[in-house]
């Protein structure tokens, strides 16, 4: 399983040889989480140089979303803001990438094996592995800049009923990709969606999900109790984490690129706070006592852990 992740930020880690093989040029990333189990991962992607990969099969499910730079999949170009997901298993078209470019890359269920291919195999069915309805897997393909940010919907993040500590404000979306629940279990349906938190937006819940939740920031800023997040930091977070309250930025909002593993359905508490009592023996807990338990990975410039809060 992946390690709950909350946050870092992605300028603080270092660079890795990029797990594309087969491929001709210079890529590095950068590791947002990782579960080494599977292989699965977020990455942060850097092409040193111009740089290509011929045609074949993934072995997980595979998103990039272009964050500069230039793309281009088979025929398609794609530039900053856009997005293409290809399920396991689903021929996908030779792919380069322009000296300079970055991308986020997202690997769901399995690891970083590629197998090359100049044509899809005969009569073979490509089928994504996170698509809980079973159906067939095809490749998807999003120009954020053409699409308008939509209205929240209360089908489309799932709300607990009653009014006390509501969002002040509607957030937006856009949604990448989307697999319906299948009927009876709302955990499951992928998903991946840019969201906005308009200026000023703020929810004094504390909320947690029945799904994992990740998120990358895009442009902007929110507070919230983990920290700041700021363009470029990151945080993955397990099912039933619980977090909050947010206040988006007052110039800009805030701008994630977020993916979960099923419907986001929020759990929300209000009142909530955690007390730890216990008596010293031999230590100075002014100087001396314990780190919390269950913290999660933080990386060096998001500051030190306010042990107040716990």
């Amino acid at each position: 399983m992946r390690a709950h992740v909350e946050l870092i930020q992605q300028a603080d880690l270092v660079w890795h040889t990029a797990e594309l093989p087969f491929s001709d040029g210079q890529a590095v990333q950068r590791n947002l989480s990782y579960c080494e189990e599977t292989g699965a991962g977020s990455f942060r992607v850097k092409f040193d140089g111009p740089w290509v990969r011929p045609a074949g099969y993934h072995a997980a499910d595979t998103e990039w979303f272009v964050l500069s730079g230039e793309v281009r999949l088979g025929d398609t170009l794609y530039v900053a803001g856009s997005y293409f997901r290809a399920p396991a298993g689903l021929w996908v078209p030779q792919i380069s990438a322009r000296e300079g470019t970055e991308v986020l890359l997202y690997r769901e269920y399995g690891d970083w094996g590629f197998t090359r291919a100049d044509r899809p195999k005969p009569g073979f069915i490509s089928q994504g592995g996170n698509t809980a309805s079973k159906e067939p897997g095809t490749l998807t393909t999003i120009h954020t800049a053409k699409m308008q940010w939509a209205e929240k919907k209360e089908e489309d993040f799932a709300m607990t009923h009653g009014t006390e500590g509501w969002p002040q404000g509607n957030l937006r979306h856009k949604w990448l990709y989307r697999d319906p629940a299948p009927e009876g279990d709302p955990t499951k349906g992928f998903g991946a969606l840019l969201c906005w938190a308009p200026p000023g937006w703020s929810d004094t819940r504390l909320m947690h999900h029945p799904v994992f939740e990740e998120a990358y920031t895009l442009d902007g800023a929110m507070d919230y109790n983990f920290g700041v997040l700021r363009v470029g930091t990151y945080f993955f977070r397990p099912a039933r984490v619980k977090h909050g309250h947010f206040l988006a930025g007052a110039e800009k909002g805030t701008v994630l690129l977020i993916r979960v593993d099923g419907q986001l359905i929020n759990w929300a508490s209000l009142d909530s706070h955690v007390e730890v009592h216990a008596t010293p023996v031999n230590y100075d807990p002014k100087t001396e006592g314990p780190v919390p338990a269950g913290l999660p990975v933080r990386s060096r410039s998001t500051g030190h852990w306010d042990r107040d809060g716990w």
